[in-house]
């Protein structure tokens, strides 16, 4: 019911690397509480034959649509000031339905905007198809850098074992560069001792830098690409993201009406919106899985949170495409009888919300201002995590 696709060589070597790496072992060995996650799951299971045939349906009508959206240099639209991430995330959306680079029906699709992600690498190391200049502001270049960063690092460590050649040895370079630069930015002077081992925007750097969960989760799903692409990536990089992802986690239940992780650590922006979100929630969910924290007790709340709540509707959250993108992947990790309860919902969203071209929607708020390959991009991500064919979220 869910068709699997032949990989070139390289893919499955990074396959296994990701198998072998699927679960970094956890920093400590105190007893810890017994696992939500469930041991082995058939991620196939949460939806009956016929409905998985209007999931691959929906899924590759909207692909249709965003390969009819590409410009000429390799781009896929959006604001300026968010490539190359929206790029980005339509490369996954097309390899999260195994279209690989060079083959097939979007084989020079995928490789030309592989190409751009590659053209907007600044003499830093960091991707931004604008520069980077003070001040900081909302939805510019100073605050939305670190998002495309990440995310095209992300991007170029799932495809590099899919390339060959020039192109490989230009993503292998580019990754290398833009990994002294991603630490660079880890380690920068916070203001708040809460915000150590996290990321946030370009602006304000040392001593004055910040962190917060939207960012971070980005970029720790970077490192883990890459070190899943056979980087070297220090298990002490790992940890100081995790440890801040950590503090983000609001165990008061009487704050858990929307979800169980902040924006930022209360240590560190006490009389700050919280922001206890979704988005939040979910991110800080996948990445304390995937970086092997999966028995945390914000993981453990988080489950209880979307096992006692009715999935969101679009109009009832902030965020909700990365929200949704993002729960997907969380809920496949963790599998079992949680997958099998979340992913209808936010399937059944995604199939109600898609127009008849194919695309969805644009967001409300802030993710308005991305456009609809921004949206159509997490939604078919959010709709292909029983694929299995994006090495990083290999379970």
């Amino acid at each position: 019911m869910i068709s699997n696709r032949l990989w070139p060589l390289r893919v499955c070597a990074a396959i296994t690397a990701t198998l072998l790496l699927a679960r970094l072992e956890p920093a400590c060995s105190q007893e810890a509480p017994a696992s939500v996650i469930a041991e082995s799951s058939n991620l196939s299971s949460a939806l009956p034959p016929g409905e998985w045939s209007r999931v691959e349906a929906t899924v590759d009508h909207g692909l249709e649509w965003l390969a009819s959206q590409q410009a000429e240099d390799g781009r896929f639209p959006s604001t300026e000031a968010a490539q190359p991430a929206v790029t980005s995330l339509a490369i996954m959306a097309f390899l999260s339905r195994g279209h690989v680079p060079d083959q097939g029906r979007y084989g020079r699709q995928i490789s030309a905007a592989i190409d751009f992600v590659l053209s907007t690498q600044r003499r830093r190391g960091y991707f931004s198809l604008m520069p980077v200049a003070p001040p900081q502001q909302h939805l510019n270049p100073a605050q939305t850098a670190h998002y495309n960063h990440a995310i095209a690092g992300l991007m170029l460590g799932e495809v590099y074992g899919m390339t060959s050649g020039e192109r490989s040895r230009q993503i292998e370079s580019a990754i290398a560069k833009a990994l002294i630069y991603h630490r660079e930015v880890q380690t920068r002077q916070k203001s708040q001792e809460g915000d150590i081992g996290g990321w946030r925007y370009a602006y304000p750097e040392s001593p004055n830098a910040s962190s917060d969960m939207s960012v971070t989760g980005w970029a720790l799903m970077f490192l883990r690409s890459a070190r899943n692409a056979e980087f070297n990536i220090p298990r002490q990089y790992f940890d100081e993201g995790l440890d801040f992802v950590e503090r983000c986690h609001e165990p008061d239940a009487a704050q858990q009406d929307k979800g169980v992780f902040r924006y930022r650590p209360l240590v560190s922006a006490p009389n700050e919106n919280p922001q206890i979100t979704l988005a939040n929630t979910a991110s800080a969910m996948l990445t304390l899985i995937l970086g092997g924290r999966h028995n945390h007790p914000g993981v453990i709340d988080g489950v209880r949170w979307f096992r006692t709540n009715e999935y969101p509707r679009p109009w009832r959250t902030s965020y909700f495409y990365l929200g949704s993108y993002y729960s997907s992947q969380a809920m496949a990790q963790v599998g079992g009888d949680t997958w099998n309860h979340v992913f209808p919902q936010i399937a059944a969203a995604m199939l109600e919300e898609q127009q008849e071209d194919g695309s969805w929607p644009p967001g409300t708020g802030t993710e308005a201002k991305f456009g609809s390959v921004y949206s159509t991009s997490l939604a078919v991500l959010a709709l292909t995590p029983a694929y299995q064919l994006l090495p990083i979220y290999q379970r």
